[in-house]
């Protein structure tokens, strides 16, 4: 019966340890090394853009076309950045009088102060 009992919680121990390894309720920072500076700076970096305050009957192609990009990029492109900047104009149109980021290119500010 002992060895019955100490099978079972040896079982019910591995299984906790497995779920929150694997479920992250144990933190396994400690267990990784520390990443560059580098690699924080690259999650600070935007898109270069301009702001821009819109009119009545402004829409994204009539800016795209006032305000061309300054590298060729295709339309899909520009408008996946416009809405990275923008997240909140995917589910509205665009409000006469609001001032809205557009994308200009690809190249990216580096927001570290290097």
């Amino acid at each position: 019966m002992r060895a019955f009992l100490l099978t079972v919680a040896i079982v019910l121990i591995a299984f906790v340890v497995k779920v929150d390894l694997t479920e992250g309720t144990l933190s396994l920072a400690a267990f990784y090394p520390k990443e560059s500076q580098n690699a924080f700076c690259e999650d600070q970096r935007e898109p270069t853009y301009i702001s821009v305050q819109t009119i009545q009957g402004d829409t994204i192609h009539s800016l795209f076309a006032l305000h061309p990009a300054k590298m060729p990029m295709t339309f899909p492109e520009r408008l996946e950045l416009f809405y990275q900047l923008n997240p909140h104009l995917q589910l509205q149109a665009l409000v006469p009088g609001e001032n809205i980021k557009l994308p200009l290119s690809f190249e990216f500010e580096n927001k570290c102060g290097k």
